[in-house]
């Protein structure tokens, strides 16, 4: 390197460099001034170790393993080694010493999900029209769609990219598992502003997020009031102790049918309250299997 050149670089003085260069082999760096070139240079054999990783950061990467292998696939976890190989220096703390101790439930390996995942978020960040075929149902022809997207989440087990679909002429939300082919094109969309941002998806149950929000209360019995206690399931929450030992929950959310199957995981212990709508389709839903049980 060049003292002038790094100057100008880094938009400091060539003496500010020298001092830079003077605390470097103060601290042990092997660096040499090379006449003939008129540089400064590491000594040939030198070179930068890789990270001594923290037990603490070991366990983050050990954890960020164990849930992208069921959300990603197994090529997640192969680029997570090779992360690893880069920057793990210590015998002593690796990754590897945690695969004991942690397990996370669910297991999904689609072919290509972590291309598409690559391809889909250069498209968002450089708004790109992608062409995809898209299988609606499992044996139906792949339906060709222009798309403009904005953003992936992952809800109810799967992987969904919001986008404004040109072909319908309207926002659509695609599961990424049923595109069977993309292509980026070389076409560019200027961003819609009906369209929700990716922070409203914490409004949504499932891939609901581009309907307009609405207000549920419901009423959990004591057996289960402790589980709307202890988390959120979605931004606006709001919990109120009754009297009876009950809680009563305000929730405003996007999709109510996302919703309702959310909320049958609580039964038998929950009753709606508002809104009446929601209320009578659950009923109905219940009658329905009722007589379906009958009917086996």
């Amino acid at each position: 390197m060049r003292v002038p050149e790094v100057a100008q670089e880094l938009e400091v003085s060539e003496r500010t460099v020298y001092r830079y260069l003077n605390s470097l082999m103060e601290a042990g760096f092997p660096i040499y001034y090379d006449k003939e070139r008129g540089t400064y240079a590491f000594t040939s054999n030198f070179s930068l170790r890789r990270a001594l990783l923290e037990t603490e950061e070991a366990l983050v990467l050990a954890l960020a393993r164990k849930f992208l292998e069921p959300l990603l696939g197994k090529a997640a976890v192969r680029t997570l080694d090779q992360i690893e190989k880069k920057i793990a220096a210590s015998p002593y703390i690796s990754f590897s010493h945690f695969a004991e101790v942690f397990g996370v439930q669910g297991l999904c390996d689609p072919p290509h999900l972590l291309d598409l995942l690559k391809n889909l978020s250069s498209a968002i960040r450089e708004h790109r029209v992608v062409k995809i075929e898209y299988e609606r149902e499992p044996g139906e022809t792949p339906e060709e769609r222009e798309i403009e997207p904005y953003f992936v989440f992952f809800t109810g087990e799967f992987w969904y990219v919001h986008a404004w679909c040109r072909t319908k002429e309207g926002q659509r939300t695609f599961a990424l598992d049923k595109i069977r082919t993309w292509q980026l094109t070389d076409r560019y969309f200027v961003p819609r502003k009906e369209v929700p941002s990716v922070e409203e998806i914490q409004e949504a149950f499932g891939p609901y997020v581009d309907e307009t929000p609405r207000e549920v209360i419901v009423h959990f019995a004591p057996e289960v009031k402790q589980y709307f206690l202890r988390r959120k399931w979605v931004r606006n929450q709001e919990c109120r102790e009754l009297p009876d030992g009950s809680l009563e929950v305000r929730f405003r959310v996007r999709g109510l049918t996302g919703f309702k199957h959310w909320l049958y995981r609580w039964l038998p212990w929950f009753r709606i309250l508002s809104p009446e709508s929601l209320a009578r389709e659950v009923e109905e839903d219940l009658r329905s299997y009722l007589a379906t049980c009958k009917n086996i």
